[in-house]
């Protein structure tokens, strides 16, 4: 038998109007090095999945840390040492302590790769955290026993068996974010499993439901379910061909008209939306739609959606999609060479430019390198590379390099590792081209062995043309 759960609407307007309480993160970090910069990151929103800082220190000297800031509502954040990062839930009001270990592993390795950190985390959050542990172990226990039962011979029996241990285990909880987790956590066995046609999953927990913008478990399975639901080999009104022809046209009317045309989506326009959102944001990379006419399809929902959330969505999605895109403002910096000789981005206005991220420990990066003197050799003064070196510079390094007998700047990243982020680097070597005007042109650019030289020419062909006319 099921957790009942019973969604009452002026919870969510009280609980709204409630004022932000600080929360306290204090912790120590071992071999991350001293002077960590220590990070609190959160969603924007749960769907768009933009990124923003919440708060920020480093580390001292002793690897001790401490923040504190005003928290609204039970929320997941993640938090950054460096450019690693654990999760966790923090509740208005809560005090976290964590211990977060490095290892040997995590130093040399790219600074996204998913090496979890060794975390102990003591908190004062009424059990939140401890509890949701305790229940993704169980359900992490029911999916490894019991993964075929359920998904392949859609046999219920386990998941009812499932559901008797975590009403028993959880039946008392007064948390309203962990009553919606474990409740959206079922919801996506039952997907899983079969036992509702893909309408009643929509009919049982979406349209006609509240929208639980903040709850981790309720978006995951949104974006999960939704990004696969107009896939299925049913006849569905909302297919790709047809968004072909309406997303040109511009026209929000037109599309919200044809996701109306699915029973299940028609009587909630909230719902609705945020699944137009989710399809939108789908097919952004697809070469057969056009990023403008998606942008100005996102910029009419953040101006004219009825509901203030989903504005607030599209203004997110708006941001993230677009991050690095053509044509959008390159990331500017300030970083020293090896003789301390500080280089800025703005410097090189009027020149094409070539970033090249390398690692110390990347033997590859050395033989690109070289790749990359004769790409510079090929091309006019219009023309210049910039090697940005991540990591701790050894002697066996210099002498392979050899930065000083290379015709452009070695740069040296240092602590400003946020640079990685900002130019979204997750492996080495990796490559941006940025135009005249300090705006990115490709990002990620090929390697320098994929016709990189040639297309570089000829983007440098069009713009001296472009310039003459």
């Amino acid at each position: 038998m099921r957790i009942k759960i019973i969604f009452l609407t002026a919870f969510f307007v009280i609980a709204g109007r409630l004022s932000a309480q600080d929360v306290e993160i204090t912790g120590h970090v071992a071999g991350f090095g001293p002077k960590s910069l220590i990070r609190v990151q959160v969603y924007a929103d749960q769907f768009s999945q933009l990124e923003k800082t919440l708060a920020a220190t480093h580390a001292d000297i002793h690897g001790n840390f401490r923040l504190t800031f005003p928290v609204k509502q039970t929320t997941y954040v993640m938090l950054y040492v460096n450019l690693k990062h654990t999760g966790f839930y923090l509740k208005p009001g809560g005090i976290y302590h964590l211990n977060i270990r490095q290892d040997s592993a995590a130093r040399f390795a790219s600074p996204f790769e998913e090496i979890p950190l060794h975390v102990q985390m003591h908190a004062k959050d009424d059990s939140l955290n401890t509890e949701i542990v305790a229940y993704d172990r169980l359900y992490s226990r029911l999916i490894i026993n019991h993964f075929r039962d359920i998904y392949q011979f859609h046999d219920w029996q386990p998941v009812e068996n499932f559901e008797d241990t975590v009403r028993r285990r959880f039946g008392k909880i007064r948390s309203a974010y962990l009553q919606q987790y474990i409740h959206y956590s079922e919801a996506s066995l039952v997907w899983g499993s079969r036992t509702k046609s893909l309408h009643e999953i929509v009919a049982s927990y979406f349209a006609g439901h509240p929208v639980l913008y903040r709850n981790v478990q309720y978006t995951n399975l949104f974006l999960d379910f939704f990004r696969a639901y107009f896939e299925s080999t049913v006849k569905r009104p909302v297919t790709k061909d047809r968004l072909q022809q309406i997303v040109p046209l511009r026209n929000l009317k037109m599309l919200d008209n044809l996701f109306a045309e699915d029973p299940a989506l028609s009587a909630d326009a909230r719902v609705r939306q945020l699944t137009e959102m989710v399809q939108l944001a789908k097919y952004f990379p697809d070469h057969d739609f056009s990023h403008a006419d998606i942008n100005a399809l996102f910029k009419q929902i953040a101006a004219t959606s009825p509901y203030p959330e989903n504005r607030l969505v599209a203004k997110d999605y708006l941001k993230r999609l677009n991050i690095l895109q053509p044509g959008t403002p390159a990331p500017s910096f300030v970083l020293p060479d090896f003789m301390g000789k500080e280089y800025a981005l703005k410097d090189f206005r009027g020149k094409f430019v070539l970033l090249s991220f390398v690692n110390t420990h990347c033997p590859v990066c050395n033989y690109q390198i070289n790749k990359l003197k004769g790409i510079s050799q090929s091309l006019d003064e219009n023309f210049t590379n910039l090697t940005i070196v991540v990591g701790k510079v050894t002697r066996n390094f210099m002498q392979e390099v050899q930065p000083t007998h290379r015709r452009w700047p070695f740069l040296l990243l240092g602590r400003n590792i946020l640079l990685l982020e900002k130019y979204q680097i997750v492996t080495y070597p990796s490559y941006v081209l940025i135009n005249p005007q300090g705006r990115i042109l490709m990002a990620p650019a090929p390697m320098p062995g994929q016709s990189l030289g040639q297309r570089i020419a000829i983007w440098m062909r069009a713009y001296k043309k472009h310039e003459q006319n």
